[in-house]
């Protein structure tokens, strides 16, 4: 009797830890959280793990909660999304909650399981670094991506902090929170073995310098770093015209979205070579939308060509935009829909992008279709398996209500008139460490970010989205210029620093003269090198366990 009622204690205890860790992870997320806390936030959980002698389908319990609490928190601004008919789509908010818990839950429970097959404590601590290491980088390439909750995105609001994520990437916040809360634990747990009140502190002392030891060398190279290769400056004019999504945007006339950007850009506009930036979707309203393959052709194209001409010649206008191009059965693609002409049974098969153009006055229109699409919204990851399921019940808000195709290789824009090379950003790809980077390794110079941040309101999913895109400035030391539909739009420097913004839910524009430079750092030539160091070792850790797990059958 006694024992059952220590195990049931024991079990009520392991779960006030799970709780603890939950609120800890939410507690320190940004933009309004503490980062400090994610340094010991993982200490409740691995205490679970380490003293709880439970089976696994426990150990999975108890990291749900813990996950749960933690997604619930960071990501509960989901909710604002609404469908078509205007009414909130809690799917929107419940099923990566539920789906991302689960997955982070599998993750430390097979941990769990493997350590339980090594004989030393650093092989298991490792081998967990490794596998969340392997789990964040599947999030940023398969179906179902969402690295919205990347550990290393948690320093988003702590710049300056993270002014080495230049040579790791957000991977290296990953380890570093991971290395200290492992550290943390230990302290505890030999404090517990030993009662040594002086090892204690030592231990405690010893992890508290892992964190301020990355700080004061972040905040060395943020007091020294100075811009260099600066070989041109380039004019920039952001647009905000502040346009509700939901109640306006896709009822506002093309003739009415024309004239709002015109005014706005009649405030700045001069004969220097001028980089003007719209928001994502801008075009084409409520109209029909843009063929590319008569792109040339198309009377929004053609108004912004003539107007350029006439006020600013050596002016570029990069805007947001949705594209169709159409094909015949023969060379469709997987993800074109079927066009079915009134009073004809022919059929044109088409897909639909969300898509960035830059308009010249004389140069040929450049475009580059998103290629990081957001699941459940432009995409439905594996179709095959969730279409028959689920049907369109995901994509039936945010705009629309059909799947977009999407683009493999990103290309970059060349400003034709001064040569500026740009890395056109669309919305969500701004997300995504390497894929950012990957514009630099073709010599692009300056981040040009465009999305709409309206769909959640005046809440904290505009603001976590704008923070998480200082992380690519500092990353690959580059200017940034983002224009967002209702904001926030902004400058921001090489380090990550507002230069200036347009608040939320305000109309108007912002302009700046800002530097260019050449400069390559170690994460746009390396990228993620952290995942394959991290494969590695798990390799050879599984490997390892193998050959254990037989010498043990033997």
């Amino acid at each position: 009797m006694i024992e059952i009622l220590k195990r049931k204690n024991s079990r009520i205890q392991f779960f006030i830890c799970s709780i603890l860790s939950g609120l800890l992870l939410g507690f320190g997320w940004p933009t309004d959280g503490n980062p400090i806390y994610l340094f010991i936030a993982f200490v409740p959980l691995l205490y679970v793990e380490i003293n709880s002698n439970l089976s696994l389908s426990y150990i999975f319990l108890f990291s749900f909660i813990a996950f749960s609490i933690w997604n619930s928190m960071a990501t509960w601004w989901l909710s604002y999304a609404r469908r078509s008919d205007g009414s909130f789509a809690l799917e929107a908010y419940l099923i990566p909650v539920f789906f991302n818990s689960f997955f982070m839950s599998i993750i430390f429970t097979f941990y769990s399981y493997l350590k339980r097959y090594t004989r030393s404590k650093n092989i298991g601590y490792t081998l967990l670094i490794c596998l969340w290491i392997l789990f964040e980088k599947i999030h940023l390439e398969w179906e179902l991506s969402w690295p919205w909750l990347n550990l290393g995105n948690g320093f988003s609001n702590r710049i300056e902090w993270i002014q080495w994520y230049e040579y790791t990437g957000t991977l290296g916040g990953t380890v570093w929170i991971w290395i200290v809360n492992i550290g943390f634990t230990e302290s505890i747990l030999k404090y517990k073995k030993n009662k040594n009140i002086l090892v204690l502190y030592y231990s405690l002392l010893f992890n508290i310098g892992k964190i301020f030891f990355l700080i004061l060398i972040s905040n060395l190279i943020y007091m020294k770093y100075e811009g260099k290769d600066y070989n041109k400056h380039i004019e920039i004019l952001i647009l905000q015209p502040n346009i509700d999504p939901y109640h306006r945007k896709y009822n506002i006339s093309t003739k009415n979205v024309i004239l709002n950007l015109k005014n706005l850009i009649n405030n700045k506009i001069s004969k220097h070579p001028v980089i003007i930036i719209a928001p994502e979707t801008t075009f084409p309203g409520n109209g029909n939308k843009i063929s590319i393959n008569n792109i040339n052709k198309n009377h929004i194209i053609s108004f912004f060509r003539n107007y350029l001409k006439k006020k600013s010649p050596k002016t570029i206008f990069i805007t947001g935009a949705e594209l169709f191009i159409s094909y015949n059965k023969n060379n469709r693609s997987e993800t074109s829909i079927p066009i079915i002409f009134k009073n004809s049974s022919k059929i044109q098969w088409i897909d639909i992008f969300n898509s960035i153009i830059q308009i010249s006055p004389s140069k040929k229109i450049e475009f580059h279709h998103k290629s990081k699409l957001v699941p459940g919204v432009e995409t439905l990851p594996y179709k095959k398996i969730f279409f028959p399921i689920l049907g369109n019940i995901l994509l039936n808000f945010g705009g629309t209500t059909m799947e977009l195709g999407k683009q493999k290789i990103p290309n970059i824009f060349i400003h034709p008139y001064s040569g500026v090379k740009i890395a056109p950003i669309i919305c969500y790809e701004s997300v995504y460490g390497e894929y950012v980077s990957s514009f630099f390794k073709k010599n692009a110079q300056l981040i040009v970010i465009i999305t709409n941040d309206g769909w959640w309101g005046n809440s904290q999913g505009h603001k976590q989205h704008l923070y998480y895109a200082r992380l690519r400035a500092i990353e690959n030391r580059k200017f940034l210029a983002r224009s967002a539909n209702t904001g926030v739009s902004c400058f921001i420097d090489e380090k990550g620093e507002f230069l200036s913004f347009l608040p939320y839910g305000k109309r108007g524009f912002l302009y700046k003269r800002i530097p260019i430079n050449n400069k390559i750092t170690f994460y746009i030539k390396h990228g993620d090198y952290i995942f394959n160091i991290s494969l590695f070792f798990t390799i050879v850790i599984v490997l390892y366990i193998i050959i254990i797990v037989r010498n043990n059958k033997n």
